[in-house]
């Protein structure tokens, strides 16, 4: 039987895939650091600018993560909407921290009932 290096005479020794207890290669740690840092660069908020459909889902992302009620759903969505067509119009300047109070205390509502106290206390604490 003939061995690559017979063949191949300019391998000295073994072929890498022919030793015993070869370390792992490095190039799978260079690899991951790699995907670290595109995933760094994807989730970087100064990278270009977002679309709205980036935006909002970026807001539901963040709020509807934990949340099991379907009410306190629908209305984060529809705060997450609301924030990302209007959010920086002055005109609605006063109507801002009402749907932002939504986002944020509806996130991990467990019930409807919870998320309905919820909304009636953001509407409270934030009059339209």
């Amino acid at each position: 039987m003939t061995t690559p290096n017979e063949i191949y005479p300019a391998f000295p020794g073994k072929l890498p895939h022919q030793e015993a207890g070869r370390k792992p290669a490095r190039a799978s740690s260079h690899r991951l650091a790699g995907i670290v840092v595109a995933a760094t660069f994807f989730r970087s908020p100064d990278r270009l600018p977002q679309s709205d459909m980036e935006r909002q889902a970026q807001c539901e992302l963040s709020a509807i993560r934990d949340t099991r009620s379907p009410l306190a759903v629908q209305y984060i969505r529809s705060a997450c909407n609301w924030l990302v067509i209007n959010g920086d119009s002055l005109l609605n300047a006063s109507s801002k921290g009402y749907y932002v109070c939504l986002v944020r205390q509806l996130s991990g509502a467990q019930s409807n009932e919870a998320a309905a106290a919820i909304m009636s206390a953001c509407r409270a604490s934030n009059p339209l």
